[in-house]
């Protein structure tokens, strides 16, 4: 028995809506996962650490908190970077920058400035986002049979 239209297109709604969530724990999940060191040489990612005495003001005797990043966020991470290596150029025609866009869009940046840093215009940007993930929402659907285990 064929699926009605309404299921088809809940379905492509649900797939494009957890491509989305994915994308964007995993862009939240990169801000907690430990950056590289270099013990023997200085390195960008380390804050200053200013030595205080307890006759200080705003002395406090706690550590600092370090947050990490989950095991789903890391799931999370690790299939974003699946998801991301799947555009080819089967789905578009600039691989490379439309990469960069749906991981740009997962940071959360607005349209204006993808449009300034890409050199289109926020309308263009957004329709090629939103055909960008139809294509791929297609393909991910034909590529895993059984998605909802996958991704949820």
């Amino acid at each position: 028995m064929k699926k009605s239209l309404e299921k088809l297109i809940e379905e492509k709604i649900k797939l494009t809506e957890l491509v989305v969530e994915i994308m964007s724990d995993a862009a939240y999940a990169e801000r907690f996962i430990s950056k590289p060191n270099n013990n023997r040489q200085p390195s960008m990612y380390k804050l200053l650490d200013f030595i205080r005495e307890r006759k200080d003001i705003g002395y406090y005797d706690r550590p600092k908190l370090v947050l990490r990043a989950t095991p789903r966020q890391m799931t999370r991470y690790s299939l974003a970077l699946d998801i991301l290596c799947l555009i080819d150029k089967d789905i578009s025609d600039d691989p490379n920058l439309d990469r960069k866009l749906l991981w740009l869009r997962a940071n959360r940046f607005k349209w204006t400035k993808l449009g300034r840093f890409f050199g289109f215009h926020r309308i263009t940007i957004k329709r090629r986002y939103e055909t960008l993930l139809d294509k791929l929402c297609i393909k991910l659907k034909n590529n895993f049979d059984n998605f909802d285990k996958i991704f949820n």
